[in-house]
């Protein structure tokens, strides 16, 4: 094939050039340079804006588009005017207008109304527009990712990699919530592998892309993440778990100092989509230590490069409060 992806110098971009590059797809990168990494051998590049002009990709035919930077529907107008078969868009489970439920399927409703200035719903309001585009310009040859929390090498948000890293200095471990609560993510090279095929078996349709294969818990997740930190030569952990209303008490923040916890009733089913159209489809989530080992194997030479995760004096100063309490 003769592929075109739009980004693809960061994260799930890269991992999805370097799998059709891999795949022996001709691959054009089209990217602004700002982000710059070893593109595989053979990939070319073409350099340019997508807000302002999409002159260097426009004279030619594709058979697939891959667009991993939309965001708003006013990208998504000017590049579904490039000539392709097909194309394929990186959405995000936040289109769903209710995330409160488990077991969301693909045909639950998107949001079609919202406020601008809300951030929590523009989000996800404008990537649904995005995907109505695509599909009304492509309702037979579209295809639409939902991707949730997204793993793995060369992620640079910190979620998932927080609690791979944590591991790798042992000791006292902070944990939210119950042990039994679901947790799902997808390795990025997984959603890659997923791409490659449904374009190369002309699959297409709206799926939810996210794993493991089977649901999984924060206490296996977090099982895992240990028993590799330990083949590394890490500190033996110990895991204390916080309830939610210890946490919210003290201003813990969801997400973003403990990643994966969420207390929100209207998110209540983020961690809980069902995958199962994206299963029988072909999608084949690793297991999660592979997805443990490649995060560590990127992160631990070059660093977290952000402010995600509780910091040791804060987590040691919560541990410190559950003994107090326990006594």
């Amino acid at each position: 094939m003769n592929v075109l992806v739009l980004g693809g110098t960061r994260f799930v971009g890269r991992h999805i050039v370097e799998r059709l590059a891999a795949s022996g797809h001709r691959t054009v990168c089209f990217h602004r340079g700002q982000t710059t990494c070893a593109l595989p051998e053979g990939v070319e590049e073409r350099r340019g804006d997508r807000n302002e002009n999409l002159g260097a990709i426009s004279a030619e035919q594709w058979d697939a588009i891959v667009d991993t930077s939309g965001q708003r529907p006013e990208q998504l107008q000017r590049s579904l005017e490039l000539r392709t078969e097909r194309y394929l868009f990186v959405s995000s489970v936040n289109v769903y207008r209710d995330l409160s439920v488990a077991g969301i399927s693909e045909a639950a409703p998107t949001i079609e109304d919202f406020d601008p200035d809300d951030e929590e719903l523009s989000y996800g309001g404008n990537k649904a527009a995005c995907e109505r585009l695509v599909l009304e310009r492509y309702p037979r040859e579209g295809i639409v990712f939902r991707p949730g929390l997204i793993a793995g090498r060369w992620d640079g948000s910190g979620r998932f990699t927080y609690w791979c890293e944590r591991f790798l200095r042992g000791g006292r471990v902070l944990a939210p919530g119950l042990p039994t609560r679901p947790v799902q993510f997808i390795d990025a090279a997984d959603l890659a592998h997923f791409a490659e095929h449904l374009l190369s078996n002309s699959i297409s349709g709206v799926f939810n892309v996210a794993g493991p294969a089977a649901p999984t818990t924060m206490e296996r997740l977090l099982r895992e993440c240990a028993q590799v930190a330990a083949e590394r030569g890490a500190p033996p952990a110990t895991v204390t778990w916080a309830n939610d209303e210890f946490l919210s008490e003290r201003g813990v923040q969801e997400w973003l100092e403990l990643p994966l916890w969420l207390t929100d009733p209207r998110f209540a089913g983020i961690l809980e989509i069902s995958n199962a159209k994206a299963l029988a489809a072909g999608l084949c989530p690793r297991a999660i230590a592979e997805t443990v080992r490649a995060a560590l194997d990127w992160t631990k030479p070059e660093g977290r490069t952000n402010n995600v995760g509780i910091s040791a004096e804060r987590e040691a100063e919560l541990l410190d409060a559950i003994k107090h309490q326990q006594r």
